[in-house]
This record gives C-alpha cells, sequence and structure tokens, in this order.
C-alpha cells in the first residue's frame, strides 16, 4: 500500500535552499526531505547517566564554577 502524502507550505527561500541540496536535477522534494530528517534523527538517545552529567555541568556553569579560555590560556602560559 502507497504511503499517503501531504501539501505543505514553504517559503521562497526554503524551496531554494531545498533545490540546492538536490543531488540530480530533478530529485522530488519528498526525497530531499527524508534524506534530511534521516540525517537529523538521533538514533541513539542520551543516556539518564549522561543526561545527569549534563545537568551538573550545567549547575556548575550557572554557579560560576568555570574557568574562561582567556584565563585558561593565561594560566597556561599560552600566548
Amino acid at each position: 500500500m502507497a504511503e499517503e502524502t501531504t501539501t505543505i507550505e514553504i517559503t521562497r527561500s526554503d524551496r531554494d535552499r531545498l533545490n540546492r541540496l538536490r543531488r540530480y536535477p530533478k530529485e522530488p522534494y519528498r526525497s530531499i526531505i527524508h534524506r534530511l530528517l534521516e540525517q537529523s534523527e538521533d538514533r541513539e538517545p542520551l543516556s539518564p547517566e549522561t543526561i545527569a552529567d549534563i545537568q551538573a555541568s550545567l549547575d556548575e556553569i550557572r554557579q560560576g564554577e568555570f574557568v574562561t579560555h582567556e584565563a585558561l590560556k593565561r594560566d597556561l602560559g599560552i600566548e
């Protein structure tokens, strides 16, 4: 059974961007969009441990517990 299709509305600038992404001159938009969706989908979601580590790092930044790039270079005597 064939998949149902629908019509979407996009801006001309987005259409032009899609045209630049064509692999061959008459590649259908549905193929381009499908390829973009496949590339953008994260097939390996973050583990709970990784999410907790990210949250802890964000908390440290909010509390001012970080060193700037400039300060690190200065401390290491770089540049």
